[in-house]
């Protein structure tokens, strides 16, 4: 599903390389987090894996298809595929909660079913009272929860959360992570980024960033 193979990802335009040589591979369906304090780069390989920027050196395959030999159409296919939630969600302020989670399965192509899907996750996070409601109007953790909604919906092959899980409540928090792990048995690679990592399941893979590289580590530390 996804593969790094001596990748290079700057820190800005010029900057020195934040992350280098960077070599991992994730299974399909499999369930990851990478984690590491602030400032060693998982903001940066955030905007890689989900396809925001791409790395200065190196091979990335995103969804089975080899990124640096895609032009704008292929890319744009492999972007659909793609869920993400990044730690500032970016939803579209006027609509509702239930219009904004439709929006990535209608551009996946799959209107039949996108209200019923959208309905599903924001009930089982708790957002279904706020369903007609204006996503400006809601709170922080509404306001997460429907970002989360949002690269979740309709299981897309791969799923990418940057952080939010950590600006939840704890109870929240095991609500946001249940959903995510109900996604994951439906077929969709999960990636986590976080200071910490805060699986439950003994099948979670946990990859340590740090000083610029990432390494794989069967050690789990709860929050």
């Amino acid at each position: 599903m996804i593969g790094f193979f001596d990748v290079v990802i700057p820190a800005g335009a010029g900057d020195d390389p934040v992350v280098r040589d960077l070599c991992l591979q994730m299974e399909k369906g499999s369930w990851n987090e990478i984690v590491g304090p602030s400032g060693v780069g998982k903001s940066a390989l955030f905007e890689v894996l989900t396809l925001r920027r791409r790395p200065v050196e190196g091979r990335l395959v995103i969804a089975g298809r080899n990124i640096s030999r895609l032009g704008r159409r292929g890319l744009a296919k492999v972007r659909r595929e793609v869920g993400s939630c990044p730690q500032s969600p970016v939803l579209l302020e006027s609509r509702t909660a239930v219009e904004n989670v439709v929006l990535p399965m209608v551009v996946r192509g799959d209107t039949a079913g996108a209200v019923k899907a959208a309905e599903e996750a924001l009930g089982f996070l708790g957002v279904m009272p706020e369903r007609d409601v204006p996503v400006s109007t809601l709170c922080d953790q509404h306001r997460a929860l429907v970002a989360l909604a949002m690269a979740s919906v309709g299981s897309p092959s791969l799923v990418v959360v940057d952080g939010i899980c950590e600006q939840l409540e704890p109870a929240v928090r095991g609500m946001a992570l249940s959903w995510l792990e109900r996604v994951q048995e439906r077929g969709s690679t999960v990636v986590i980024f976080g200071r910490r990592a805060m699986s439950r399941r003994q099948s979670s893979i946990v990859w340590r960033l740090r000083d610029g590289d990432v390494t794989r580590t069967g050690e789990v530390e709860r929050c």
